[in-house]
């Protein structure tokens, strides 16, 4: 118990203050008990903004985990995809639908990033090649391509008998663009460290290997199931809708770039 005036400390039961002679009134001690409960206050809120530090670096440590593991299944899943493509898209299973996603995105990035690669070394500077016309506007048809080749394939899946989900016949699809969007990856770093013949080589190989992987997927469809279409027809009915989609696609997508290109020339 402290006294108001001077500060000093008091007997419990005092009635006066022994320095200054202050008579003691009762609840005097509020100023102290006050300040103590603000100092517990202060110091729990500083415990309370402690743990908030520690959920954030916490959750952040756990989308690094995340990554790790979505990386390593998915290194996994390509060395699979490589040894024994159509074995391996038939052992595909719901766990490894992430991966066949991820591949398809690689393999639709890597063939318009390759091309604007290409056009800018071409251009020698004089012509401004346009980044979004190039790479993002073919990426995002790339994938709805993919994901309506999918559907196709889906319907033809149907009329061959064979009991397949969207998700399964994706990622079936996805094994097979792994070597497409290796063959990819590889001609876009030589692209870029100026290899361009071999790297136009390995360009073409790549588009090609898609159209293999493309049969093939409709070949994994056809498994043990017994009567429906044959693969022969499901493979005509699949080329003759998405020559009808990409015919479509790819006259919206080069007249807008050609468009872009003329809009840019200094000239």
């Amino acid at each position: 118990m402290h006294c108001s005036t001077c500060g000093s400390i008091m007997e419990k039961d005092s009635k006066f203050c022994g320095e200054c002679g202050t008579q003691a009134v009762q609840g005097q001690a509020v100023p102290q008990a006050q300040a103590v409960g603000e100092n517990e206050f202060a110091s729990g809120h500083i415990q309370s903004e402690q743990p908030t530090g520690k959920a954030g670096s916490f959750q952040e440590n756990e989308y690094v985990q995340k990554g790790k593991k979505i990386s390593k299944q998915f290194f996994g899943f390509a060395l699979e995809a490589l040894k024994s493509p159509m074995a391996a898209s038939r052992r595909v299973t719901e766990s490894d639908k992430v991966n066949g996603i991820i591949a398809h995105v690689l393999f639709a990035l890597l063939l318009p990033l390759f091309t604007y690669i290409q056009a800018k070394k071409l251009s020698g500077g004089f012509i401004d090649v346009p980044f979004g016309s190039m790479v993002l506007q073919p990426f995002l048809v790339l994938l709805i391509f993919l994901a309506a080749y999918t559907a196709v394939n889906l319907g033809v899946a149907k009329l061959m008998k064979a009991d397949h989900s969207f998700i399964e016949v994706l990622t079936r699809f996805g094994v097979f663009n792994v070597i497409p969007a290796a063959v990819l990856l590889v001609a876009t770093v030589f692209s870029l460290l100026s290899i361009n013949v071999f790297s136009f080589i390995l360009f073409g190989i790549g588009v090609a290997l898609f159209a293999v992987a493309s049969f093939a997927l409709t070949f994994s469809l056809k498994e043990h199931s017994q009567g429906g279409l044959d693969v022969f027809y499901g493979l005509i009915v699949v080329n003759v809708a998405m020559t009808i989609i990409l015919l479509i696609i790819g006259d919206s997508i080069m007249g807008n770039i050609i468009e872009q290109i003329e809009n840019n020339v200094p000239f």
